[in-house]
């Protein structure tokens, strides 16, 4: 189904496309330290910490993807006036990345996840406990003309977009309109946490399994395991078992009817993706790239949304842009902590691949 000639072509393609990235930057926060004794105090470990890291995440980790992949993202978002905006803004214009349509704001923190994590230095680290510190933001009318101005702007001159909303208050429906109604043929995709079907009008949305029954107000957890669409041996394009491929098929019908958007590409954990492309007689199932053994699925959904936008801007299908993300969904859950996927570890993968054609 798929060639290995035209996958390797799209993926050099992918460099040097602009995308603009709407969404919420979030802080990742890596504290490490080495057991040292349990407390007098409480049950608890002590930890003698050793190194502490903030990363891109949320609409950043994308960011960051689309950098590593040969991209050139535009982002359109919101940071606090506090250290953990400070430093993400100082990592982003490291990189040579246009923060201008970025907003410094005093009244917001930076939405920040803690995560910390034990283990010895050199060994494998295993995450204790995670705190978030986050607030919504309250954006005023003057705000909002700005930002859907300089949406318009960006959608004029990029050749796709992607909206990332983690439910932080930086991503309105009313302004993400602003893509849509000026796409003109671009491809915008949609990855949103808590409120999937308030951007209609958009080419794509990437949901995992449970983002997608609950837009759809359902479930497809049967108490047990997942009752989602699957191929019994993992073979792309194979038809699935009659038992549950209604019911993610109703799923991925009312997300499509609901956004009046041409795909659903539904992130399927170590069962890979599912496709549905209105264009396709067929849903498409694509089996996990690697090993199902994961190190740390952090951020792996805003690694498949980038890498999609990216392909689909280069001109893929539907079909071949979920590949290309399969692949670099599977690589990046192989790293420790908020990780990305490079253009040449994509073309690596491909050329690897033995079940593509020559």
């Amino acid at each position: 189904m798929f060639a290995r000639s035209r996958l390797l072509q799209l993926t050099e393609a992918m460099k040097g496309r602009l995308i603009v990235v709407y969404g919420d930057v979030v802080a990742d926060r890596f504290i490490y330290g080495t057991p040292k004794r349990i407390s007098r105090e409480a049950p608890v470990l002590i930890l003698r910490q050793y190194r502490d890291d903030t990363l891109l995440g949320g609409a950043g980790n994308a960011i960051n993807n689309i950098v590593s992949l040969g991209g050139l993202p535009i982002p359109v978002s919101v940071l606090g006036r506090d250290a953990a905006g400070k430093q993400l803004l100082e990592k982003m214009t490291a990189q040579g990345i246009d923060c201008g349509g970025i907003l410094r704001a005093d009244r917001y923190q930076t939405p920040t996840k803690v995560r910390i994590l034990g283990g010895m230095p050199h060994a494998s680290r295993q995450q204790i406990v995670r705190y978030d510190i986050e607030e919504s933001f309250e954006m005023t009318a003057d705000e909002a003309e700005a930002f859907s101005h300089v949406l318009r702007e960006q959608m004029a001159m990029c050749h796709a977009a992607l909206i990332s909303d983690y439910g932080y208050g930086v991503v309105k429906a009313t302004l993400a309109n602003n893509l849509t109604r000026y796409a003109h043929g671009k491809p915008v995709t949609l990855d949103s946490r808590y409120d999937l079907l308030s951007y209609p009008g958009v080419t794509a949305a990437t949901p995992n399994e449970e983002e997608a029954a609950a837009a759809a107000g359902t479930s497809l957890f049967n108490g047990e395991m997942w009752d989602g669409l699957s191929s019994p041996s993992g073979r792309v394009g194979e038809p699935a078992p009659h038992n549950g491929e209604g019911r993610l098929a109703q799923v991925a019908q009312t997300l499509q009817d609901g956004l009046d958007c041409e795909a659903v590409l539904i992130t399927r954990g170590s069962r890979g993706m599912a496709l549905f492309d209105r264009g396709a007689d067929n849903p498409v199932f694509i089996p996990v790239y690697g090993t199902d053994q994961v190190a740390d699925v952090t951020g792996a959904g805003d690694t498949v949304i980038a890498t999609f936008t990216l392909a689909l801007a280069a001109g893929a299908s539907y079909a071949e842009a979920a590949k290309l993300a399969n692949y670099g969904g599977g690589i990046v859950v192989m790293k420790m902590g908020t990780a990305t996927v490079s253009n040449d570890e994509l073309r690596h993968a491909i050329e690897r691949d033995e079940e593509l054609k020559d």
